[in-house]
């Protein structure tokens, strides 16, 4: 209920309860003008006349047919309409609304077109030509849920593992500020980076390691047998073809290890299904937030401080990688 609705409800109730017109006007803070009215709207159109009316206004130059054929196109994409690029713009809209009904809209007015179909200003998500929809659907419904039963079954713990990297160089986001003056985040020109491989377990347990330099095959030996001293029992390890995985003495290792060490493959090119993916986008978007190191030293800090935050509220973690498409412990 709008507060006007409320204001003129309780109005109404007093005046059909017999109380004197000024007496409403004082209580109700206002005019006595308003309230005279409201007693004849009570009079004309009973005691339900509270609500606002609507204002039919001018009628829509598009047609409710149009709308929906102009939402199937919009949908389909700006590439398959003709465009050179697969992005949807004010002035772009307008001209399919031109082209194809013959009607003329403003940019402004195109914005409000597009709100009341339901769609939205969106960043785009970028992804890779060589990705294979059909494969990664059938990983997903098929190989995924086999793995996921094995795992069980085995009695082995499910860990995501992904590599990425962090720097000095800051993640702008938003911060308040006063109108007029736009805020500034001063940090180093000189650009310095740590390289991290990260894991998560399906009940929200993390583990890192943070590293100078890229990723190595060393790396990666170090950080599984961190794995295998910090769990007991077997365990079920799922990440990417990244080259270091692939090393001679990575594929050793887990051959001499492969009583508690199982490994497999994701799916190439479709990171979104590694729950590890979510948690280092939270640890770079929102824990490192406008952090601003001016050394590698101070990065490295800020770095395992914002990693112990995240160890410290597993149900945080836990929500997290439950935004993969993997629906962990569903089966």
């Amino acid at each position: 209920m709008k507060p006007r609705e409320r204001l003129r409800r309780r109005g109404f109730e007093m005046l059909e309860a017999g109380v004197p017109k000024a007496e409403v006007s004082r209580r109700l803070h206002v005019a006595y003008k308003t309230v005279w009215e409201w007693g004849l709207r009570l009079r004309r159109m009973g005691s339900k006349a509270w609500r606002d009316r609507k204002q039919p206004g001018r009628p829509r130059k598009l047609t409710q047919g149009q709308r929906k054929r102009l939402l199937r196109i919009l949908v389909r994409g700006a590439a398959k309409y003709g465009f050179e690029t697969d992005l949807w713009t004010l002035k772009r809209v307008a001209h399919v609304i031109r082209k194809e009904f013959g009607v003329r809209y403003n940019i402004t007015h195109v914005w409000r077109v597009l709100q009341d179909l339901g769609l939205s200003a969106q960043v785009p998500l970028k992804q890779a030509l060589e990705r294979d929809e059909e494969y990664i659907r059938k990983w997903l419904q098929k190989k995924w849920p086999k793995l996921y039963r094995k795992a069980k079954e085995k009695g082995a713990k499910v860990v995501f593992v992904d590599e990425s990297s962090v720097s000095t160089e800051p993640n702008v986001v938003r911060t308040w500020a006063p109108k007029g003056s736009r805020p500034r985040l001063v940090h180093s020109a000189k650009r310095r980076k740590l390289s991290l491989i990260s894991g998560v377990t399906e009940d929200a347990d993390l583990s890192f390691t943070v590293h100078p330099h890229d990723i190595t095959g060393d790396d990666i030996l170090r950080f599984l047998k961190l794995l295998l001293n910090k769990t007991p029992g077997p365990l079920m390890l799922l990440w990417d073809n990244a080259t270091p995985h692939r090393r001679e003495d990575v594929r050793e290792f887990l051959h001499q290890h492969r009583n508690r060490l199982e490994t497999h493959r994701l799916p190439t090119y479709a990171p979104e299904l590694n729950p590890d993916e979510y948690v280092i986008s939270h640890l770079k978007t929102r824990e490192l937030a406008n952090f601003c190191p001016v050394s590698e030293a101070e990065l490295k800090l800020g770095l395992k401080r914002a990693i112990n935050r995240m160890k410290r509220h597993p149900q945080l973690v836990h929500r997290l990688i439950q935004g993969s498409p993997l629906f962990i412990g569903k089966f």
